[in-house]
């Protein structure tokens, strides 16, 4: 068996961490909404998908897709999150809220994008 780079390592325990806040943050009102307003909730995040400006709710989704994916296919998982990431700091460019999220989504990603290239050159 492999033993995991420290790169390998770092972008695990950061990814989980910071995945685990989003949860917390996200997710729990995303959660707390539906059981509240049920199907309303369910077409105002069909409509939150589309619009990304002030809402948090599709950079959230497309995060845990990413994240789900970097689990098996790092390269790609990796590029949703930095893809994600870059669009929800250039879309709300003007709202720092947003770009404190961005930006360490975006390491998260590039972490990954790391660890991938470090076990391709290894290969």
């Amino acid at each position: 068996m492999k033993s995991k780079s420290t790169l390998s390592k770092g972008a695990m325990i950061y990814g989980i961490v910071l995945t685990s806040l989003m949860f917390l943050a996200f997710g729990s009102k995303l959660i707390v909404s539906l059981v509240e307003n049920g199907v309303e909730e369910l077409k105002e995040m069909a409509r939150a998908l589309i619009h990304w400006h002030d809402d948090p709710t599709a950079f959230f989704i497309f995060y845990i897709i990413g994240y789900a994916v970097v689990w098996w296919k790092d390269l790609w998982g990796s590029i949703i999150i930095m893809v994600v990431s870059l669009l929800v700091i250039l879309i709300n460019i003007d709202n720092g809220g947003f770009i404190l999220f961005g930006l360490p989504t975006f390491a998260v990603g590039l972490l990954y994008f790391l660890t991938w290239y470090e076990r391709r050159k290894k290969n």
